[in-house]
């Protein structure tokens, strides 16, 4: 019998949700599988995933982009061959939306027990540790994150506008170091992002050029703006042409050294962590994520 290891992180979010546990398991054991539930407030998620990949055909994950991110490094770090699937119970579900699926956790947990078309995606690799998708530095991406799917369901880019204008009077500057084989670039940043897909900070079209499996890290450096020029980078980022503001500097690459001159945490897959001066690498097709057919 197919086995399969559900991991789920009950901290995702910022409000109560139902529980999923009924819905997932009679839609896996409907496919056939038997279903084992493993709870994580985040902080474990990596090892069940290891633990999980020595007996499961399937792993799926309930939880946000942090989690997601310790899962696809604990399947990567042992070399997993089971096959991902993902439920969005985050704030912001970067991932989710950058595949393409459903932010609604019904018709999340419905779907798996549709038919299923496996891609295979790519990892950023960081100083022997590997994230799912995005690395961040800079006070400027918290402004974006912390606006919440209701508030900007609601108001849309206005939301936006507010929170980084907001965002303006507190965040301070940095200088980044970015060299990779094509560029080098030193520059006085607000916010630097090294991403592999197109949602960032629940912007659906940041960067509408990545792809999770083109093989290529997706590089933005935002230098130091005045309001009016925040207020054009932001309604460009919502119209999916941040690339094209002047103060925003664009680059795509397969390897990159990065380096700051002060800033002590980074963003990783939505988590905070410390941050260090780092060796990222793109890593090709090394995790397997099953999505319905009809949304491939």
């Amino acid at each position: 019998m197919k086995k399969a290891a559900v991991i789920i992180n009950r901290k995702s979010g910022k409000k109560k949700k139902p529980p999923v546990e009924y819905g997932v398991l009679r839609a896996l054991q409907g496919q056939g599988y038997d279903v084992e539930i493993l709870y994580t407030d985040g902080s474990d998620a990596k090892a069940l995933a290891m633990e999980a990949s020595e007996y499961a055909d399937l792993i799926v994950s309930s939880g946000g982009d942090g989690t997601i991110g310790e899962i696809i490094d604990g399947m990567v770090e042992c070399a997993s061959d089971a096959s991902l699937s993902i439920l969005p119970a985050g704030t912001v579900n970067d991932y989710t939306r950058a595949l393409g699926l459903p932010l609604d956790m019904n018709e999340a947990i419905r779907n798996l027990s549709k038919p299923q078309e496996t891609i295979e995606v790519d990892v950023i690799r960081f100083n022997g540790r590997h994230a799912a998708y995005l690395i961040a530095l800079g006070d400027f991406m918290e402004s974006f994150t912390g606006v919440s799917s209701k508030v900007k369901n609601r108001f849309g880019l206005f939301a936006y506008l507010y929170a980084g204008l907001r965002a303006l009077f507190t965040m301070k500057n940095y200088r980044v170091t970015i060299d990779t084989a094509e560029e080098k670039v030193m520059s006085d940043s607000i916010l630097t992002i090294v991403a592999n897909t197109s949602s960032v900070g629940s912007f659906d079209r940041l960067l509408p050029q990545a792809r999770v499996d083109d093989h290529q890290l997706h590089i933005i450096n935002i230098q130091p703006s005045t309001a009016k020029e925040i207020i054009e980078i932001i309604i460009a980022a919502f119209r999916g042409r941040i690339v094209e503001h002047g103060n925003v500097h664009y680059m795509r690459t397969r390897k990159l050294m990065l380096d700051t001159d002060r800033l002590e945490v980074m963003d990783v897959d939505g988590d905070a962590e410390s941050f260090n001066a780092m060796e990222i690498e793109v890593v090709p097709a090394c995790v397997r994520i099953n999505v319905p057919e009809s949304y491939a």
